[in-house]
């Protein structure tokens, strides 16, 4: 403002000598910038008018300039916040696999020594060694929710949805919780209409949500108390409730229950066990579904009832979701053949061996890393490997390449057995020609079983 006002005193003096003709007697250069300055002087009176075009042009270019600066700082933060969260990940990842490799010790010589492999136990003995493995199962079930929660928080988890004859995911829920029921005499009854239509959801995640219900019901129930799960369908959703006549909630603690970590009761005076994951991971899993849950309760001492909603399905329901028939007894299918171990936890070793010796009727060669395994490949082609993913030196991914590669050992089945339990590790190890996989705690059981099934699958290829 300074400049213009000093800009057109000297025109309007150009313009007062110009007009007077005090410009004859002047120097020609000085008439030449007075009629120059007189004409500006013109302009800018001219133009005055648009001057307030010309500030809201520049002060829109600054409000960009402020707005572009604010968008990278933007950029900057989320880029820390994505970095942050892949660590966490990461960090989560591991810590599950430093969890559940001693947790796969404990599992499985737990429940080789509730099949009495080795020896007679008495009946104090198999009860003291069911607890060991109840409470190794508990553990486990704490680490998958964490991983859980984690998962649904950064989005990672996807459904495979599809149609499903509820009545069958209840009958799998039932087996499930069936131990603690019994515990606590609670007697579980349900309540479905024959007409019920199918619905489309995941069948494992729909699984995990009842077995969270139910089994906050029968924790949260009197001994000798009932719980009730019902169904029926509203419009194109089918509603699901657990009902329970145990301790109940209280009114100002409604709202609250859904948030991970929290307990109804105070950490000091806690009666009832329990992370505080289970209900928060049932909101996630159900809205994912494209469904609402909800709790209600009178008050303390007047039970609860959890309900949510699910889509029904368009189609029939799938059949591959019911329940499989009891599994066949573990045969020793191996007869002497030889079975390459490849783990660098000794005492997972020595439980595979068990698995391969001791229900398989087969022989161990042991290995603890990649490049020892290759080695005894190539010298005695075995029937079948049992390959950790996470060993000193080469990987295991890399070992099942090397393998798949070799002609002398390109047609040996391969179990990819891991402490790392996400989905990518899976697709993974079974890209890089993997046959199978099992996660880690497996039970002698579970391990054995694959084992057996897969081949089988490898001599009917064969034929």
């Amino acid at each position: 403002m300074v400049f213009c006002l000093v800009f057109l005193a000297i025109g309007v003096r150009a313009a007062v000598r110009v007009w007077t003709g005090n410009v004859a007697t002047a120097e020609p250069v000085l008439v030449v910038v007075d009629w120059l300055a007189a004409a500006a002087a013109v302009a800018f009176l001219t133009l005055h008018g648009r001057y307030g075009v010309l500030i809201d042009n520049a002060e829109m270019v600054r409000e960009y300039a402020e707005k572009d600066r604010e968008a990278r700082a933007l950029a900057q933060v989320n880029e820390e916040l994505r970095r942050l969260d892949e660590l966490k990940s990461e960090f989560l990842a591991m810590v599950s696999h430093e969890l559940r490799t001693p947790l796969t010790a404990i599992v499985g010589y737990s429940r080789l020594l509730l099949r009495q492999a080795h020896g007679t136990l008495t009946p104090k003995q198999l009860e003291h060694q069911e607890a060991i493995f109840r409470g190794a199962q508990r553990l486990n079930d704490l680490i998958n929710d964490l991983l859980d929660v984690s998962r649904l928080e950064a989005g990672r988890i996807e459904l495979t949805p599809r149609a499903l004859n509820l009545r069958h995911i209840v009958e799998q829920v039932g087996t499930v919780v069936t131990a603690a029921a019994q515990a606590r005499r609670i007697h579980i009854r349900t309540v479905l209409a024959a007409d019920l239509p199918p619905v489309q959801a995941d069948p494992s995640r729909l699984q995990q949500i009842l077995v969270n219900l139910v089994g906050n019901a029968v924790k949260f129930s009197t001994p000798g108390g009932e719980v009730r799960i019902l169904a029926g369908r509203q419009r194109e959703q089918l509603w699901v409730a657990v009902e329970d006549d145990g301790v109940g909630i209280a009114k100002d603690e409604l709202g609250r229950i859904w948030d991970p970590f929290y307990q109804v009761e105070a950490p000091m005076r806690r009666r009832h066990g329990g992370s505080g994951l289970g209900l928060a991971i049932v909101r996630r899993l159900v809205e994912l579904h494209g469904g609402i849950v909800r709790a209600e309760s009178e008050g303390e001492g007047r039970g609860s009832r959890f309900t949510f909603t699910l889509p029904v399905a368009t189609t029939p329901a799938d059949t591959s979701a019911r329940t499989t028939e009891p599994p066949l007894p573990i045969e020793p299918v191996l007869a002497g053949r030889d079975v390459l171990v490849v783990e660098d936890e000794r005492a997972t070793q020595e439980l595979m061996r068990a698995v391969v010796e001791d229900l398989l009727g087969g022989h161990a060669r042991m290995c603890d890393h990649g490049e020892h395994c290759l080695q005894l490949a190539r010298e005695r082609t075995p029937a079948l490997v049992l390959l950790d993913l996470m060993l000193p030196g080469l990987s295991g991914w890399e070992v099942a390449r090397r393998l798949r590669q070799d002609p002398r050992t390109s047609g040996v089945p391969i179990i990819a057995v891991s402490a790392l339990a996400r989905s990518q590790e899976r697709e993974s190890a079974l890209h890089a020609g993997c046959d199978a996989y099992v996660a880690k705690p497996f039970t002698p059981d579970e391990l054995a079983r694959l084992m057996a099934t897969t081949l089988e699958t490898q001599d009917v290829g064969a034929r």
